[in-house]
């Protein structure tokens, strides 16, 4: 049991030493690509709602 968490624990300290903090730029880019996917959902929903609308008037409320 000890050799397993003495591994486990090398490991997360090997991970911990190659990561790197983002640049600005890949926030940034994560950001915009965040933006997109909520935008793109949001028009999906509202077309899915507009199609209600119009093809079943009576289940919108």
């Amino acid at each position: 049991m000890s050799s397993r968490v003495s591994e486990f624990w090398n490991n997360t300290k090997r991970i911990v030493q190659l990561s790197q903090r983002p640049s600005r730029q890949e926030i940034w880019m994560q950001f915009k690509l965040s933006m997109l996917g909520l935008f793109a959902i949001g028009a999906v929903g509202y077309f899915i709602r507009m199609i209600f609308v119009v093809f079943a008037p009576s289940l919108t409320g």
